[in-house]
């Protein structure tokens, strides 16, 4: 009975070592799918933090160039500003101008009338002084 019992045990410690062999290759395996899967996801983190600070750089860099722009918006509206006040003046100054030369053209015309009139007047005057 002893030797049955020796067998029975030699058997189950068998068995339980077989067992148990299994279960820890089962868990080195899970073990190392974990380890791969932590060093991807390391990666894949490192990967993404180093997209994020391109980004962020290029998102600087945008802005830069967006203040840029606004400030040459703000400089060419400025610009433009400046260039419809001289096209107002310059067209006052045309106004004027052409006021002045029709003032000219009037006077001219008065004092052709008032040279008429003393001519006129002039000959009326011979003509009563006989």
């Amino acid at each position: 009975m002893n030797d049955s019992n020796t067998e029975i045990n030699k058997d189950n410690f068998e068995r339980f070592r077989d067992t148990h062999r299994q279960s820890l290759d089962r868990l080195f395996k899970k073990i190392g799918e974990l380890l791969k899967f932590f060093k991807e996801t390391k990666e894949e983190n490192n990967n993404l933090k180093e997209s994020i600070k391109d980004l962020t750089n290029r998102i600087t860099e945008l802005k830069i160039q967006l203040a840029k722009s606004n400030s040459d918006l703000i400089y060419k509206d400025k610009e433009i500003s400046e260039i419809k006040n001289l096209l107002l003046n310059a067209n006052k100054e045309k106004l004027s101008i052409q006021d002045k030369q029709n003032l000219r053209s009037r006077i001219q015309e008065l004092i052709s009338r008032i040279d008429v009139h003393l001519e006129q007047y002039e000959d009326e005057r011979k003509d009563y002084d006989y």
